[in-house]
């Protein structure tokens, strides 16, 4: 098979199952200046420079993903 014809694919940083790209949501870490204490930002464009971070649509997934994000958040923070 070509590579032209491959979607790219991500994993979602909760369930750690590989999905193509364009089903997840994709979230970055905040600037520099939006201080320590602020959560992920959405990038439903997916085209924000940055670290992302995808998450799928299984509604379990989607609950937990504040709690991962805080534990990822932390261990970029040192």
């Amino acid at each position: 098979m070509s590579e032209q014809g491959r979607e790219p694919e991500r994993m979602c940083v909760v369930c750690r199952e590989r999905f193509p790209k364009r089903e997840l949501l994709r979230f970055v870490r905040p600037g520099e200046t939006d201080g320590p204490d602020a959560g992920p930002v959405p990038d439903p464009a997916m085209i924000w420079p940055g670290r992302g971070y995808y998450v799928c649509g299984q509604a379990r997934c989607r609950e937990r993903f504040p709690k991962i994000m805080a534990g990822l958040m932390k261990k970029r923070a040192r």
